[in-house]
């Protein structure tokens, strides 16, 4: 799947995670720590984010993550900042 990731209006410590199909999959929050936290739409346990690896040390390592977890593209949307 792959997830386009675009900041959140008005967070600018928050960016949405969407699918092609403009789905909301979850979230990426900055915390306190900068530390980037991965959370999902959902906490089912068959979520496509559920068992992702939630905390990365940067916005580029938690978007690698998730490529990596969800086995397709993960892009900033054109236009978004870090």
């Amino acid at each position: 799947m792959d997830v386009i990731v675009s900041p959140a209006p008005g967070s600018p410590k928050v960016w949405n995670l969407t699918d092609r199909l403009g789905r909301h999959v979850g979230q990426i929050v900055r915390t306190t720590g900068d530390e980037f936290v991965i959370t999902p739409a959902n906490m089912r346990l068959d979520a496509p984010l559920s068992d992702a690896i939630a905390v990365q040390p940067s916005l580029d390592a938690a978007m690698n993550e998730i490529a990596k977890h969800l086995k397709g593209a993960c892009q900033l949307a054109s236009g978004g900042s870090t």
